[in-house]
């Protein structure tokens, strides 16, 4: 099949070039706050062209601000929104800014001017195909925005309102151009999902919430016995402490029904103002899932501080800074966090502790290849959740020794313990764990060469991480089908999920892009 000429006719607005190539024309707005992007948006388009238009039979003609100025000398809107009225597709690029403004205009700004032309023109008839990325902003300028700033954040909320247009974050002026990039490709063959079928959630742990509710029903009763001793500062001082625990459970609310910039709003000013490490603990694990890691490293400094002399915090805080370092790749430093954590734990007789740690260090292991070492860890952390009757660490350990046993080519073994994981994760109802597990009984028989069994048990865990809106189990779900498809010889479906893999290890910050990007300059060989 070719997916560029299926696609071809759910585009209509894409116009056949006289050599029988298909042209898609690519507009972009942005306000002057990212000139590099512009650059990059017309080095990918280049590059398409280059190599995948050709394949695919397409050619891909930018469009912008620029085409109306080299022709005039001067930016007249109308020659602007005449491009605008024949693109295909329209990108719309923001960071802090929110443009020129437009005094001939019912809106604010230009910026804002052709991004409601192009969504009009849409309304009426599915075209052009709109994309919005943003510029990453930090959590301390969106926790005191200027007023071009707090323009951009409300346009965000409303897009995660009503979920009519697909849009994504970015970080540097390059991921941008790979965004493009994936986003022009899947367009050509008509793979992109719908707007609305994209989940963008949050889900905060269980332990998380439990501990914020228990906490705000002992402030909320020992303000009533203030109020009844007189005690009014101490009344004021709780109330306050109940009403920030209510305004952190509402963020986690709104972080599980994707209102993302709803939730970062509040636990910004949350994070900044607060003193109590449980409203902390849950925005780390909000900016540490949405791959905000900056952020999510300073509310752990800002633990660090709080926690003085109390051990048990310093060592949580020290296992979670290990786990950013881990996720950035930084391997080094994830292993002395770790240990510096696992120190304290034995210090403090904490099982519970010691087990993660082990746990912990035992993923450092594995991803470095070394796996008598890891096996030693996970089974270290085994022994102790056994004893303490946690099966959620039993599962979490029968799952990583699945993992060491699968990379020595031990296949019965690693299905064995896999098989015991999941029988414990769906005994608890924990649906990240059975994603995880799923997915890794996938890779066994993907490894046998069972492909068709492989490919469902990937979907069954990708239907679940889609659900609780985790991207890293999406990517890694998107990642081994690719495989599946490419083994089989189907090389264009298998392109078209490296890509989503791609993009979701873009958009948390993984090293793992590295590892698709590979992946993909090896299948276009």
């Amino acid at each position: 099949s070719n997916p560029a000429g299926s696609s071809a006719a759910k585009h209509k607005g894409a116009k056949m070039a006289t050599d029988s190539k298909r042209t898609i024309k690519v507009f972009m707005a942005s306000p002057g706050d990212l000139t590099k992007e512009r650059e990059k948006f017309r080095e990918a388009i280049k590059h398409l062209n280059e190599g995948f238009g050709d394949g695919a039979n397409v050619e891909y003609e930018p469009l912008g601000w620029e085409d109306a100025l080299a022709s005039t000398g001067r930016r007249p809107q109308e020659i602007i929104n005449r491009k605008i009225d024949e693109c295909d597709v329209f990108i719309l690029t923001m960071y802090r800014r929110w443009g020129q403004k437009a005094p001939d205009s019912k809106y604010n700004s230009y910026t804002e001017e052709e991004y409601h032309r192009a969504l009009n023109r849409w309304k009426k008839s599915k075209a052009p195909e709109i994309f919005v990325f943003f510029k990453r902003v930090d959590a301390a300028s969106e926790g005191d925005p200027g007023p071009q700033l707090c323009k951009v954040i409300e346009f965000k909320r409303k897009l995660e309102e009503t979920r009519q247009v697909l849009y994504h974050i970015f970080d540097t002026p390059e991921s941008f151009q790979k965004e493009v990039d994936t986003h022009l490709r899947e367009y050509a063959r008509g793979t992109l999902p719908p707007a609305d079928a994209i989940q963008n959630r949050v889900e905060i742990p269980v332990a998380n919430l439990e501990e914020l509710e228990e906490a705000k029903e002992i402030a909320e009763k020992r303000t009533k016995e203030a109020e009844k001793a007189n005690n009014a500062a101490e009344e004021m001082r709780l109330r306050l402490e109940a009403e920030q625990l209510q305004s952190a459970e509402d963020a986690a609310e709104l972080s599980r029904e994707g209102k993302i910039e709803f939730a970062r709003e509040k636990l910004t000013k949350l994070t900044a103002e607060t003193m109590d490490i449980r409203i902390l603990s849950l925005g780390f694990e909000f900016f540490y899932r949405t791959g905000d890691l900056d952020t999510a490293e300073g509310i752990l400094d800002k633990r660090l501080e709080l926690s003085e002399n109390n051990l048990p915090e310093i060592a949580a805080a020290w296992g979670n800074l290990g786990l950013v370092y881990k996720t950035r790749g930084e391997l080094d430093r994830a292993e002395e966090l770790y240990r510096k954590s696992l120190a304290i734990e034995e210090e403090l007789g904490s099982k519970e502790g010691m087990a993660a740690n082990y746990c912990n260090l035992g993923n450092v292991y594995q991803t470095r290849g070394e796996l008598d070492r890891a096996e030693d860890m996970y089974r270290k952390s085994l022994a102790i959740e056994e004893e303490l009757g946690h099966k959620e660490g039993m599962a979490n350990n029968y799952g990583s020794l699945g993992v060491v046993y699968q990379t020595r080519g031990e296949l019965a073994r690693a299905e064995e313990l896999y098989r015991k994981a999941l029988a414990i994760e769906e005994e608890l109802g924990r649906k990240e764990g059975m994603a995880s597990n799923y997915g890794n009984l996938g890779l066994v028989y993907q490894t046998r060469g069972e492909l068709d069994r492989a490919e469902e048990l990937y979907r069954k865990s990708l239907a679940i991480e889609e659900e609780l809106g985790r991207k890293e189990g999406m990517a890694n779900n998107y990642g081994n089908l690719g495989v599946v498809y490419q083994t089989r010889g189907e090389l264009d479906r298998a392109e078209e999920f490296y890509e989503k893999a791609r993009g979701l290890y873009r958009e948390i910050r993984s090293p793992n892009e590295k590892l698709i990007e590979n992946w993909l300059k090896e299948l276009r060989k």
